[in-house]
């Protein structure tokens, strides 16, 4: 009796976990990019030369195998539509890899709005990027080319789990090698360190060959930390001016900041060549917190899974760092440094400085590829003019990357490119006819990574997938977090 017992119990336990694996598993991926195709009668632009060109393109496996002069007898496909280069988020983040297996998901939501490249500023646990490279060389999901700073370059308590903890500049100089070994391509300068550790982490990267971003540490100043290039404008704010050390004081407490200040960024960036990624985006995404109910429903915002939208952004049990921001708060602060730093953006283009553009994704209503779209809105409501914000999205970008070759037009090339039905260069709401996607030679149809990510939603509304999230997203945001509160 006791083996018929243990037979049923061991044949539920089975079915319980296939069910469970099922409800968490991404969708099958029914569709494949093409190889072999042709762009005949296209319209090509060029930011760098801000130049449009009529071409046809022949690709095969991957490749460009003829630029030829447009073939206007037989209507073709693609014929009349405008080819630019993939988009660059030069601050992006992915979820950690775990039951919830979320990076497929994210992937394909940078792919699927024209970023064909990102730059990962710090992967928390050390497992997202590793999956993510993983599974798109080996085509089990789609999405852009992966550029890691690895882990964070912090002192004292780390915030995040994947973090090198130094003491001294001798330390800060030697995790820099050790990130350099593990085939990291940027450096993350991040908290609690001293001018002289950041000074070593850069003089070191300098002569690795690696570029170094990073958080102007709470104490110090813009100027005192000299990085190479400074994430979110901090440090730009004086230390005395902010209400207290937190991400969102540090990055929103701008009532002081004034045009003499700001003119001397400007000129301190051009003197020293210091690039700035300011994810306008950000900050501007903070303002939903005023009306918490509605921005739930925003359109990108619903893209996300439930528990981010329930849980992780919920102003009063998610992200520590952002609980309970008053709407007196989201007006006096957050609201005239947003001005502000669009101030800043246009004076430090204007003055010749080195600016990028990020979204952040992850941060409060900051949705994957979506929120890249808006930050390049941002920078042209700062006074950019709209074929500069392509070019510094894009050309800009991979050049900082060392991925030049991403927008070349010769024969044997496999760049990345987007296909867009109306022409977007003088008109960001025509990024909505998005057609195609082109990542290293690859096509993907728009219609398709739409129906992928409809896919993905649907498991998501699964109940089992929505209460193992909204059970287990907590602990999940608990623990990752638990360190991140201010």
């Amino acid at each position: 009796m006791k083996w018929k017992i243990a037979i049923v119990l061991l044949s539920f336990l089975v079915g319980f976990g296939f069910i469970l694996w099922r409800s968490v598993s991404p969708p099958t991926i029914e569709i494949r990019p093409k190889s072999d195709f042709v762009l005949d009668n296209v319209t090509v632009f060029d930011p760098n030369l801000k130049k449009f060109s009529k071409l046809s393109l022949e690709f095969k496996n991957n490749r460009i195998l003829q630029v030829r002069k447009p073939n206007l007898e037989n209507s073709k496909e693609f014929e009349g539509m405008t080819v630019t280069p993939g988009i660059v988020d030069m601050h992006a983040h992915l979820p950690p890899h775990n039951l919830l297996n979320l990076i497929p998901y994210f992937s394909l939501l940078y792919l699927a709005h024209g970023v064909t490249s990102i730059r990962i500023a710090g992967d928390i646990d050390g497992t997202a990027v590793p999956y993510a490279k993983k599974g798109i060389e080996d085509g089990e999901f789609f999405g852009p080319k992966i550029y890691s700073c690895d882990a964070f370059v912090t002192s004292g308590k780390p915030r995040w789990k994947n973090s090198i903890i130094v003491n001294s500049p001798e330390e800060a100089a030697e995790a820099v090698r050790i990130l350099k070994k593990k085939g990291a391509d940027c450096i993350k300068s991040y908290e609690n360190l001293s001018a002289s550790m950041i000074h070593a982490i850069v003089e070191t990267a300098v002569k690795e060959g690696l570029p170094v971003i990073g958080h102007v540490p709470f104490g110090l100043t813009y100027e005192e930390s000299k990085i190479p290039d400074v994430q979110h404008f901090f440090g730009i704010p004086r230390p005395n001016d902010l209400e207290k050390d937190s991400v969102l004081n540090r990055g929103s407490d701008w009532r002081n900041v004034n045009d003499t200040l700001l003119n001397d960024i400007v000129k301190f960036s051009v003197n020293n060549k210091i690039a700035n990624t300011p994810t306008l985006v950000a900050s501007e995404k903070l303002l939903l917190f005023a009306d918490y109910e509605s921005a739930k429903n925003e359109v990108s915002v619903s893209l996300m899974p439930k528990f981010y939208r329930e849980v992780v952004w919920n102003p009063t049990i998610g992200i520590p760092a952002y609980r309970e921001i008053g709407k007196d708060y989201l007006n006096d602060h957050v609201q005239t440094a947003i001005f502000k730093k669009k101030s800043l953006v246009r004076k430090l283009f204007y003055a010749g400085a080195k600016l990028h553009l990020g979204s952040d994704a992850q941060q409060p209503f900051v949705v994957p590829g979506a929120s890249l779209i808006h930050e390049m809105r941002l920078f042209q409501e700062s006074g950019i003019p709209l074929d500069d914000v392509w070019k510094l999205a894009t050309v800009d970008a991979n050049r900082s990357n060392q991925n030049d070759a991403a927008f070349l037009i010769l024969e044997g090339a496999s760049p990345d490119l987007l296909i867009y039905k109306e022409n977007p260069i003088d008109d960001l709401s025509k990024t909505s006819s998005l057609y195609a996607v082109i990542t290293q030679g690859k096509l993907y149809m728009k219609k398709d990574l739409d129906m992928m990510i409809q896919k993905f939603r649907e498991q998501q509304s699964n109940p089992l997938f929505e209460f193992i999230s909204m059970s287990l997203g907590k602990i999940a945001l608990d623990r990752q977090t638990k360190e991140f509160k201010h």
